[in-house]
């Protein structure tokens, strides 16, 4: 009887399929394990289309569209995964050199300047920039804030970094910027206007 056929495309989907099942859970081995699946499917099917071993070819088939889909499922997951991590590592970066300086100003660091002093004693010209930095995140952080003086037309003076260092939630802390001013710029300075250029957070 056409039932009783034995095929060894039948035999060969089965094995195929349990072993694509086996290993379709593990990354990279599982690309081998979906073109197992493909291969036992394709003999499951002439197993099935010459009308022999049928309950086996079908077991077999199923298995492989079983071992097919967790392969597609878990190779997603891995990469869904894996760009996660690129996006928190890019984001991570970004926050410590200064690429997400709106971000940190909008949710975790106010920064206030003062108004620039000049004061002169008998020997040099002392100077100094005002500025209240406060930590408004819940927790601990360290940032870098680049400053920049420039003149009315836009153009850049110079440039002063403050080092705001382990500041608690909520911790406010007071610096002097722009302290030491060569001779040459202070007339530029006296008028300029201040500017943050780069916030970095740690």
């Amino acid at each position: 009887m056409e039932e009783t056929k034995k095929s060894g495309f039948a035999v060969a989907s089965l094995v195929l399929g349990i072993i694509g099942l086996c290993t379709s859970f593990i990354p990279i081995v599982n690309n081998a394990s979906f073109i197992l699946a493909l291969l036992g499917g394709i003999f499951a099917i002439v197993s099935l289309v010459k009308k022999a071993s049928k309950g086996m070819a079908i077991a077999g088939l199923i298995i492989c569209i079983i071992a097919g889909i967790v392969v597609l499922q878990s190779q997603k997951t891995l990469s869904d995964t894996l760009n996660d991590a690129i996006d928190t590592f890019n984001d991570n970066m970004n926050t410590m050199t200064g690429g997400n300086t709106e971000e940190i100003l909008a949710n975790y660091l106010d920064v206030n300047m003062g108004e620039f002093k000049t004061t002169k004693n008998e020997y040099i010209t002392e100077t100094e920039l005002p500025v209240t930095v406060k930590n408004k995140s819940s927790e601990n952080k360290t940032f870098s804030i680049q400053i920049e003086a420039v003149k009315a037309d836009g153009s850049r003076i110079t440039t002063d970094t403050i080092y705001a260092n382990n500041l608690n939630a909520g911790q406010s802390q007071d610096f002097k910027a722009f302290q030491f001013v060569s001779s040459d710029m202070l007339e530029n300075i006296k008028n300029a206007t201040f500017k943050i250029v780069e916030v970095s957070m740690y």
